[in-house]
């Protein structure tokens, strides 16, 4: 699960709760088969300005993203430097060619909005049903809804968007003490986690915390905002299981099947600082782009630039006081398709073994009653491109250790066999 946090562009935070885990569990598929999400800066204006496309040929961007990741600072040190042109390395590319677009298209639907009141009820089980519904429809439709009445305290949300912004407006020197790339830390600062590898880096810093498995101790945490991470961790991990519940349920499963998966054995929060740009038509605060997670539940302060896709439109998600945005993420969105994949195999399987038991003269049935067809076995193989590839193969040659297999191929081909 991922937790995240959005402040201001004056400035904007984000803070994200995300629950992962280690191991490769499959969740919820919607009609979109990806979710993507993004921020906007927030302006006043909506200049038009490009780029000249002629100054981006002599650009060396690796130098500038090394002196710029040097000082520790991320972009507020720019800010606190008055800078009044923002560098090239946060340019969105299609400026250089008037490409860029900001804004959502109108359209007359909205996020979901899904009230948790008197769902534990036992008195009014009609309502935890209903919820089970709409979060399945939102999963369905939109990838995303938001939930109010979550049972979080309004304090403890308001609590944990002044901690972030404490930590990301205290002192440099000190701030720069938590700033670190190395992915072995539990807890680090650092501006755009993805610096050295995108095209363009985005208007943003964050602290990250990892919260579970293996939480930090306290005093490896920010003393500025020490205490509202944990307590604001711990109500997340209430929300986030009954959100698995929730799943669960939507999929006509047992409450507890994803969490006894292993899915929510994984935490980490990020708390996302937006500074003031000082030319926000070119660029973003984050780019468009889906959680390699579960989900996300994420808490947005009021000044807004959330958008979501979709039907391919990109729509405004108001931030409403109290509410948090639940997204799915790419592992949720697979357990969906794989368990609508495996019900067809199914299905083909037992009519396989019945034509062969009667291409052996034998009772249709006489295969399934060996339980022959009671175990299933799940492979997705992957063959990415090889630069050598007249000295390997993808799969060597083989005989199956099974009843036979039923096998999907792309349209690269490449398959033989041996006659």
């Amino acid at each position: 699960m991922a937790v995240v946090i959005v402040l201001p562009r004056k400035p904007r935070f984000l803070f994200s709760h995300s629950l992962k885990s280690n191991k490769h569990c499959l969740i919820y598929q919607s009609k979109p088969s990806c979710h993507f999400i993004k921020e906007k800066m927030v302006s006043s204006s909506r200049s038009s300005d490009k780029i000249p496309a002629e100054k981006v040929s002599d650009y060396d961007r690796e130098s500038e993203v090394k002196s710029f990741d040097d000082t520790k600072l991320g972009v507020k040190g720019l800010v606190d430097a008055g800078l009044t042109k923002i560098p090239w390395m946060f340019i969105e590319e299609r400026q250089t060619t008037g490409m860029i677009t900001w804004g959502s298209t109108e359209s007359p639907e909205s996020v979901p909005v899904i009230d948790f009141k008197d769902m534990d009820k036992e008195s009014v089980p009609a309502v935890r049903t209903e919820i089970i519904k709409k979060v399945g429809e939102a999963c369905e439709k939109w990838g995303f809804f938001q939930v109010v009445n979550h049972g979080i305290p309004e304090s403890v949300l308001n609590g944990i968007i002044d901690g972030i912004r404490i930590f990301h407006e205290q002192d440099a020197e000190t701030k720069k003490e938590w700033y670190s790339r190395d992915p072995q830390k539990k807890v680090k600062f650092n501006s755009n986690f993805d610096l050295y590898q995108s095209r363009m880096a985005n208007w943003r810093d964050t602290l990250g915390c990892t919260m579970a498995p293996n939480p930090p101790n306290p005093e490896q945490l920010p003393a500025v905002c020490r205490d509202i991470v944990m307590e604001y961790s711990e109500q997340v991990v209430k929300l986030g299981l009954t959100l698995f519940q929730l799943l669960s349920e939507a999929l006509g499963l047992h409450p507890n099947h994803l969490k006894d998966m292993g899915c929510a054995e994984s935490i980490l929060i990020l708390g996302h600082y937006y500074p003031p740009c000082p030319e926000p038509q070119l660029t973003l605060g984050t780019s468009s782009h889906t959680d390699p997670d579960f989900f996300t539940i994420l808490l947005q302060d009021q000044i807004g630039g959330l958008q979501v896709l979709h039907e391919d439109q990109w729509v405004d998600v108001p931030p409403i006081p109290g509410a948090l945005v639940i997204n799915m993420g790419d592992l949720l969105q697979l357990e969906d398709i794989v368990m609508e994949y495996s019900e067809q195999v199914v299905k083909l399987g037992l009519t396989l073994f019945e034509l062969l038991s009667e291409a052996l003269g034998l009772h249709p049935n006489h295969l399934k009653d060996m339980e022959c067809a009671e175990s299933i076995l799940f492979l997705g193989h992957y063959y990415p491109p090889c630069p050598e590839p007249e000295l390997t193969l993808g799969s060597s040659s083989h005989a199956d250790p099974d009843f036979f297999t039923i096998l999907l191929q792309d349209q690269m081909g490449g398959l033989q066999v041996l006659h």
